[in-house]
């Protein structure tokens, strides 16, 4: 099996035809989300300061809950539009039994991961930035934790709140079916006694969720009424140029201000024009991070290529793919991710190799979901036979369905 997937590869058959519902640019953007969160989780690596936080006051984390929310509400919008309430609410809490899984899953692997170098490195001091030592004081209770999502060591703490997001999903549909507001206005109230009461919830060492479900239900929420297919005729006002152009400026902006940042780390003789006291915590989501999200989000949606250009070179179809099988890239890309961290506590944080297995990384998420792709395809990375091949018009820029 894996002989001839590496076969393929090699014979260069790679899906260049744009199927006739699934838009690969959104795949595009939250695959390179992910990639990007990994990045930013290998520690000491020479790219890390120059990711997405580089240049906006959001990070790959805002892009990866707004898509989410947009694919949610895009995929089972439509299945509730034509089946009914009760067929998408059963698909949303499928998927949130089955990111539920993956998270139970990733704490045990990580869990075997760090007892077996504490075997073989018994300095219990190094596993301390996993918060993972409770586990081996009291693993009965600590099990008990990890089923109600109270356990959440180093790397585990986006996909508790995904689980409830989703499960909480089907509520949204609902009220998206009506009336947009039934669902804005309650999401808001949500977000804004976050930043008035600090309402969280906490983990079991007394901390709070680092992703506040409270605050970043917003995020998605806002993602899920952009993509609703329902909704597609009142985002008309997302087409103009004013407000494009507002985005664009606010957008560049932010960029140079947070560029001043990392310039003046290398050269302090250049002037700092960004104070540290913005307020721009990520756990409550605090209002200039969604700011910032929105306006990047309206002006990378304008500027999207055309359907089917994605598919055309290697580097961004290999994106792609890690898009489309988001769940599983991510799982495998925190435990790389913890595994650059071990390496981290032996190697005394040297850049370089940090710096090389994060390229190694990259490249093994990459070969990973090209498997994926590969066996979803039944032995091929063809989606469609060559002779079927969708010609990609070159004019016309379809705007992420105008939606962003």
């Amino acid at each position: 099996m894996s002989s001839s997937f590496f076969n393929s590869i090699r014979t260069g058959m790679i899906a260049r035809a744009v199927t006739s519902r699934r838009d690969e640019r959104i795949d595009f953007l939250r695959g390179l989300a992910l990639l990007i969160i990994f990045i930013d989780h290998v520690p000491k690596n020479i790219f890390e300061p120059y990711t997405l936080h580089a240049y906006a006051f959001a990070d790959a984390a805002e892009v990866f809950f707004f898509i989410s929310g947009f694919v949610a509400a895009l995929v089972y919008g439509r299945l509730m539009m034509q089946q009914g309430f009760f067929a998408a609410a059963r698909r949303v809490l499928r998927r949130a039994l089955v990111v539920y899984a993956a998270q139970l899953l990733l704490l045990a692997l990580i869990l075997i991961e760090v007892s077996v170098f504490l075997l073989l490195n018994a300095d219990w001091n190094l596993i301390a930035p996993f918060r993972i030592s409770q586990f081996f004081e009291y693993p009965l209770e600590m099990v008990g934790q990890a089923l109600i999502l109270r356990f959440q060591p180093a790397y585990l703490d986006i996909l508790p709140s995904y689980v409830l997001l989703l499960a909480f999903f089907p509520l949204a549909l609902a009220g998206l079916a009506r009336n947009v507001w039934y669902v804005l206005v309650p999401s808001f109230a949500l977000w804004l006694s976050v930043q008035v009461f600090s309402l969280n919830l906490t983990i079991t060492i007394g901390e709070h969720w680092f992703f506040n479900p409270f605050a970043w239900q917003f995020l998605f929420v806002l993602g899920a009424v952009f993509g609703h297919p329902r909704l597609k005729g009142q985002m008309a006002f997302l087409d103009s140029r004013l407000l494009f152009w507002a985005a664009a400026a606010l957008t560049g902006i932010i960029a140079v201000l947070q560029l001043s940042i990392v310039l003046y780390g290398i050269n302090p003789a250049i002037p700092l024009l960004r104070t540290a006291d913005l307020p721009l915590d990520k756990s409550s989501l605090q209002p200039l991070r969604i700011v910032s999200l929105l306006a990047l989000a309206l002006v990378v949606g304008r500027l999207l290529p055309p359907r089917g250009a994605l598919l055309r070179y290697w580097p961004t179809l290999l994106v792609v793919w890690c898009g489309q099988s988001s769940l599983q890239v991510f799982c495998f890309g925190a435990l790389l991710s913890s595994l650059t961290l071990l390496a981290s506590f032996l190697d005394g944080q040297n850049a370089w190799l940090q710096t090389a297995l994060c390229v190694i990384g990259v490249g093994l998420q990459f070969v990973f979901a090209a498997y994926l792709q590969w066996a979803r395809n039944g032995g091929r990375l063809l989606s469609l036979p060559a002779s079927r091949e969708v010609p990609v018009p070159v004019v016309e820029r379809q705007r992420f369905d105008r939606r962003l």
